[in-house]
């Protein structure tokens, strides 16, 4: 991973539970990967159904699809600033992104103050994120495109070495696809079209 490269980002490859008991309170940590805030809004359901007889569901999650910095977190009932900051400290800990972060808690009768809950939101966070295969992502960009069939191998070639994944394709009188590629990449796999095909593809 290129940390200067500003369509890189690291997270998780898949999701992720750890649980731990601190005094009599039960932390189980749930984390997983998502790409928007439809999607945060998504697990964020399934999880709290799953665990609908928990004390608290407190979260945080960190986008950095499709603007960096973008973030949020909650409390959920517990003492402001004891739960949902520790859980995205835990994240930008790991230095990751596109990442959700539940931590369910059972309380067990004993109470930690507001020390130890934070120190216990966090922990059970990490443990849950250290055990996470972690993997690299890429902001990415969508753009169609037209040309002459004749075109095709060559724009395929370029294609490729741009890692451009085809979303669509129709291959009847005229070619016209749409790709996704790595935002960073995107102006230079126009220019390499252009050229390629001396002007004959044509942008949407």
């Amino acid at each position: 991973m290129n940390p200067n490269s500003p369509d890189e980002y690291l997270t998780i490859q898949s999701p992720v539970r750890e649980k731990i008991k601190v005094e009599s309170s039960i932390f189980i940590a749930t984390a997983v990967p998502v790409n928007s805030e439809e999607t945060v809004k998504d697990k964020l359901q399934s999880i709290s159904r799953e665990f609908h007889d928990a004390t608290h569901n407190c979260y945080a999650w960190r986008i950095k699809n499709p603007q960096p910095g973008c973030f949020k977190y909650s409390d959920a009932g517990e003492p402001r600033g004891t739960a949902g900051k520790p859980i995205l400290s835990a994240i930008e800990s790991e230095q990751l992104f596109n990442i959700l972060v539940v931590v369910t808690r059972y309380f067990g009768g004993i109470k930690l103050g507001t020390g130890g809950l934070s120190r216990a939101y966090r922990l059970s966070a990490q443990n849950a994120l250290q055990k996470a295969k972690k993997v690299t992502g890429w902001i990415t960009s969508e753009i169609g495109m037209s040309y002459p069939l004749n075109l095709t191998g060559k724009v395929n070639q370029i294609l490729g070495k741009y890692e451009a994944r085809v979303l669509e394709s129709n291959y009847e009188n005229h070619a016209r696809v749409r790709i996704q590629v790595r935002s960073g990449w995107l102006m230079n796999i126009n220019k390499a079209l252009v050229e390629a095909t001396n002007g004959q593809v044509k942008f949407e």
